[in-house]
């Protein structure tokens, strides 16, 4: 597997002749749904969380949209502004159908770490995809599935304007996807598992979010690529990622209410 890098999203939206069926998978904000039905009044998606142990909290579900049947304004909203234009999200690409693409999505919501330890991972936030994906020795292969690239916006650690750049974990020759039945690929399927490199992004990762929410200076945005340089190279940062922690930040046992759900 590879990463590939892009100025633009369209760029990795091309399947290399062969037909390439892409999915939105959008956070729930609060407000993801009520933008999404001002663009497209007819909307059809799908609830990330349903057939999944959180599908009592559909209210903060993240929904799955097919791009290829979206009006083209959705898709350059998404574009644009990947974070706050309509929702934080990310996009997978696959040959496969959708039954295989959502139960795939779905099986990758809960992994165990640490060994012994299970929670519900947010994949599905750019930042958190970045940590994840970034760095392909780390990842195992059964991230994939049907899925054929994982594609998302941003770098795990920013330190140049040129990092808000877009980003595919593309499969082996992007040939190696499993094309069975769903329900029998879910069943014989193991839980999904961090790798040791994926943990430790994870945990860096985290040092990184709290000690900016701490020390950032008034009016200060994460988004702002001076701003978060000139925190990269304080004593601050040096100080959070000599502690210790856990990646159940970004990893919630599995009935913690939404609430509790913490971001990035």
């Amino acid at each position: 597997m590879r990463v590939i890098r892009a100025d633009t999203l369209s760029e990795l939206l091309v399947g290399k002749g062969r037909h390439l069926s892409h999915w939105l998978v959008l956070e729930e904000t609060g407000q993801t749904l009520a933008s999404l039905y001002q663009r497209v009044p007819k909307l059809e998606y799908e609830w990330l969380f349903l057939e999944t142990p959180y599908a009592d909290f559909l209210k903060r579900s993240p929904v799955v949209l097919r791009i290829n049947d979206a009006p083209d304004e959705l898709l350059q909203a998404f574009a644009q502004d990947p974070r706050k234009g309509v929702s934080p999200g990310i996009v997978v690409a696959s040959q496969a159908s959708e039954d295989a693409v959502l139960t795939h999505l779905r099986r990758c919501l809960s992994v165990a770490f640490y060994g012994d330890r299970q929670g519900m991972l947010r994949y599905y936030h750019p930042d958190v995809a970045a940590v994840l994906f970034a760095t392909p020795e780390h990842v195992s292969q059964a991230w994939f599935g049907p899925i054929e690239r994982w594609i998302w916006h941003g770098e795990a650690h920013p330190r140049t304007p040129a990092a808000s750049a877009w980003h595919a974990l593309c499969a082996d020759d992007e040939v190696s996807v499993q094309h069975v039945d769903p329900l029998r690929q879910a069943e014989a399927a193991a839980q999904l598992a961090l790798t040791a490199g994926q943990e430790a992004a994870l945990e860096r990762h985290i040092r990184v979010m709290r000690a900016w929410k701490a020390f950032r200076q008034p009016g200060e945005r994460l988004d702002d690529p001076a701003a978060y340089r000139r925190f990269l190279a304080s004593a601050y940062l040096e100080q959070a990622l000599g502690r210790q922690s856990d990646p159940a930040v970004a990893l919630e046992e599995p009935m913690q209410p939404p609430s509790q759900w913490s971001a990035t």
